[in-house]
């Protein structure tokens, strides 16, 4: 970066001094081609009420050497030269200004010579006896100036490149230097204020970042953990029913108690069923695979069908299930069917001998609501942050016993956040919990 600055201030330096040089040039060149023609026509003007043998005598007296007069017939012939002599000169009725002055008064031009590099100006007025006075001032042209100041502005721009070198390298020094000192890991602050929306970018860049990975370490522990439960989970059933089957192959189970071993290694399987289905629903809500179509559901009829699908459990334990209010939602059926099922059959896994099951529907505006309560042992405070989590079980022993999964209320948490509804749980250890979803 420090050399980059360096040639792009020598090349603006060198281009500084040769534009001011050429501008120079062009002021001074157009300041003596002005004066020059000003002093041309001052000086015919002094001469021109004289005429004939008078004018040459006055011209011979004259003290300006810098000007060339000459004097020409009204037939072009020179007359007079204070340069050349008059014989050694063509005629001159051809030349732009002589013609000019014979045919209006006043004549002017301008010649240049190549090889000299020079510009000749030439002024003439016609006399009153019908001659010509012409005078003429040669000077330097517009190249010639430009290329005399060569030198001048070659050793102008060899002495600037030298001094923006070291003044280069020192303002480079102190331009990097606080761009140097940006620490990325601690709180970025802009060295100047054309980097305000750099660091705005980077800063945005490095929270999304550091946010990604965050969210990455965070699933890829939800994963490890996920596969660790799922592990031990599909163990238990799977050793019971190697278990009970091997008691039965070496024939150490009493011909009565083989209908009892029969039926707990099919408990087992229909759990080791479950379970699977249930691990297969949540990895497709997980990565996304669903995607299934919506349609307008009745929430009161879904809540009463998951309601009689779950009649023997609930009898079984005497629990009371009511359905309450009603409401429409545009939803995915099977989804919904699936959260209403879990959320009752949670209700009754974890409600008191003679409890009740109430599912409470509201809808008010564009604002629906589900409360499905229970009269059950509730939740303590310290796992009600951690019921939704996947494989967490409030009181293990009872979920052993009615064949919990664990990761009920896992995809309840998922159908709810697919369907951009939101989840609430409230709750008080012996007197019930109340899950409110709404949508």
């Amino acid at each position: 970066m420090r050399r980059r600055i360096f040639i792009d201030m020598a090349f603006l330096a060198i281009a500084a001094i040769v534009t001011l040089g050429i501008a120079l040039c062009v002021v001074f060149y157009n300041g003596y081609s002005n004066e020059a023609q000003n002093e041309l026509r001052s000086f015919v003007r002094a001469y021109a009420a004289a005429s004939g043998d008078d004018i040459i005598e006055k011209l011979e007296q004259r003290q300006n050497s810098r000007v060339r007069a000459t004097v020409i017939a009204a037939d072009g012939e020179v007359q007079y030269d204070t340069a050349v002599d008059p014989s050694k000169l063509e005629n001159h009725i051809d030349r732009k200004e002589v013609a000019e002055a014979l045919k209006s008064g006043v004549g002017a031009s301008k010649r240049y010579s190549d090889s000299l590099r020079q510009e000749t100006y030439y002024y003439a007025i016609k006399l009153e006896d019908g001659s010509v006075l012409r005078a003429a001032i040669t000077t330097g042209s517009f190249l010639g100036a430009f290329f005399n100041a060569i030198p001048v502005v070659a050793c102008v721009a060899a002495a600037m490149i030298i001094f923006v070198y070291f003044w280069a390298d020192s303002l480079a020094k102190r331009i990097v230097e606080p761009i140097n000192k940006i620490d990325i890991d601690s709180k970025l602050a802009a060295p100047y204020k054309e980097f305000i929306p750099f660091v705005e970018t980077i800063v945005k860049q490095r929270d999304r970042i550091e946010r990604e990975l965050s969210e990455k370490t965070k699933l890829m522990e939800i994963r490890r953990e996920f596969s660790a439960n799922v592990s031990h989970e599909l163990k238990t059933p799977l050793t019971s029913i190697y278990g009970y089957a091997e008691m039965l192959c070496n024939d150490m189970v009493k011909k009565g108690d083989k209908r009892e071993f029969l039926g707990k290694i099919k408990d087992e399987a229909a759990r080791l069923i479950d379970l699977i289905e249930d691990i297969i629903m949540i990895s497709e809500l997980d990565e996304g695979k669903r995607n299934e179509s919506f349609e307008e559901i009745d929430l009161k009829e879904a809540a009463i069908e998951a309601a009689k699908t779950l009649e023997l459990k609930s009898a079984k334990n005497s629990i009371n299930i009511a359905v309450e209010g009603d409401g429409i939602i545009r939803a995915n059926r099977s989804m919904i069917f699936e959260m209403l099922y879990n959320l009752i059959d949670n209700a009754i896994k974890y409600n008191k001998p003679r409890g009740s099951v109430k599912v409470a529907i509201e809808q008010t505006g564009d604002q629906t609501k589900i409360v499905v309560s229970d009269t059950g042992i509730g939740i303590s405070e310290t796992a009600q942050s951690r019921v939704f989590e996947r494989f967490y079980r409030v009181d293990k022993s009872r979920s052993k016993k009615t064949g919990g999964t664990g990761l009920g209320l896992a995809i309840v948490k998922h159908i709810v956040l697919f369907h951009n509804a939101s989840i609430a749980l409230r709750s008080k250890e012996g007197e019930g919990t109340a899950i409110t979803i709404v949508f």
